[in-house]
């Protein structure tokens, strides 16, 4: 693999997984941290020359995470893990594959990957990162209607993981310029960035609290050895607590803070975030958590599965309802979805549920590639796909299945806005229905 599908990959696969291990995955999309051993694994991945993506514990898990579990070769039902070369390019050819007018093209790389969608909160313009000028990550910005491409950052390390401020004035990202991951902040037009921590530890997935005063992110445990929730106070946020301070606020991955103030328990704000099971298969699972400063409680599985790891959590503008990507971990059976020839899944499907986790309904159908998702100002899901060649960002209509999700139950989870894989989609109606039963 290519230091630049690498580093594209080190987000929309690596990071969406977080997983440790060498040679297989240890734990399938576990979030506890890899074995002493997985090191030669970094160390053979990181480039030759120049700043390196990977550094430290983020190393190893990065890494390994290009690795996947012992399992056979593809099966016909996997249409989704055919190569690229096998599979028509071009959006007509996506959409035909896919059979869902709604979608559309909004990123056009035809090098490297473009990934890590952000949409602004008017829907005007989304910003992400990406690799299609060089092999490390900078972070670009454009209109959501145009096709021009403005790139906002040009360190020669990784930027990664755009989270737009409420008034869109702002960029929270993550970038691994000095060092280790670090969070930093800079104006929605790019230039000088405010480097918001920068203790040895790795710190990811900057998202913004609803008046833009306050960040959630992931860090690193140095003490605990797995991913930890922080949140701290934005630059200009007037708190007085000052840029560093930080208050931990539990366990999990990729923290998305609700866009609507106080719709947790007792006026509490509600985050949003991925965590695994700490028995079994150890797969991710969607949780919620109320936090109010000084006191975070209540922590709410949304979704979760045996056989499917739930990942990517993010929120629709009015907080009703909750995007998040599903990969299969089956490591049973042959080739669960993953792709021997990639290294990546072979594929992996969109789906939507309300914030009590019922009316699940899924977008995508077991094709391709689907991750990352991203909810638009314009009710449009924003998301990562492989559909047509190199990775991408696409965008697909919400209104049919929030109507689905609305009017039926988890009877209706495994109809998708179009045609799509009939084996994918009866593991997907298996897993979900098995979740349902625990809860």
């Amino acid at each position: 693999m290519t230091t630049s599908r690498l580093a594209g990959w080190m987000s929309v696969a690596g990071l969406a997984v977080a997983a440790g291990g060498c040679g297989t995955i240890r734990s399938a999309f576990d979030d506890t941290p890899p074995p002493p051993s997985s090191a030669p694994v970094a160390e053979a991945a990181a480039p030759a020359s120049g700043p390196s993506a990977f550094n430290g514990h983020f190393t190893i898990e990065t890494a390994a995470l290009m690795e996947r579990p012992e399992r056979g070769g593809p099966t016909e039902r996997d249409s989704g893990s055919l190569p690229n070369s096998a599979i028509a390019s071009g959006p007509a050819a996506a959409l035909e594959a896919d059979g869902m007018e709604s979608l559309s093209q909004i990123t056009f790389v035809s090098e490297g990957a473009a990934f890590d969608p952000c949409v602004s909160r008017d829907g005007s313009f989304v910003v992400f990162a990406g690799t299609q000028h060089r092999a490390t990550s900078d972070i670009y910005s454009k209109s959501i209607n145009g096709r021009t491409v403005t790139q906002l950052t040009a360190d020669p390390a990784h930027d990664v993981m755009p989270a737009i401020s409420p008034d869109g004035k702002r960029i929270a990202f993550a970038s691994n310029r000095s060092g280790s991951w670090d969070l930093y902040v800079m104006s929605a037009a790019g230039g000088q960035a405010v480097q918001m921590t920068s203790d040895a530890a790795d710190e990811l997935h900057p998202s913004w609290s609803s008046d833009g005063s306050r960040l959630v992110f992931s860090r690193l445990g140095e003490v605990s050895g797995r991913w930890e929730m922080w949140v701290t106070d934005a630059p200009g946020s007037g708190s007085g607590a000052g840029v560093g301070t930080s208050e931990f606020i539990g366990y999990g991955l990729f923290p998305s803070w609700c866009p609507v103030a106080k719709t947790g328990s007792d006026g509490r704000d509600r985050i949003l975030f991925q965590r695994s099971r700490e028995r079994g298969d150890r797969s991710f699972g969607v949780w919620t958590i109320d936090y109010k400063p000084g006191d975070a409680s209540s922590p709410t599985e949304i979704a979760g599965s045996p056989e499917l790891a739930a990942i990517n959590p993010t929120w629709s503008g009015d907080g009703e309802w909750i995007a998040y990507a599903t990969i299969p971990i089956e490591a049973r059976a042959d080739a669960s979805g993953m792709n021997n020839a990639q290294d990546k899944p072979g594929w992996s499907d969109l789906w939507i549920t309300d914030v009590a986790g019922m009316g699940r309904v899924n977008l995508t159908s077991g094709r391709f590639v689907n991750l990352m998702p991203s909810w638009g100002g314009d009710g449009r899901v924003y998301f990562v796909s492989n559909r047509g060649g190199p990775e991408n960002i696409w965008s697909l209509g919400t209104e049919k299945a929030v109507m689905a999700a609305r009017g039926t139950g988890m009877e209706s989870s495994v109809e998708t806005a179009g045609a799509g894989s009939e084996a994918a989609a009866e593991t997907a109606e298996t897993a979900i229905v098995e979740a349902g039963s625990e809860e």
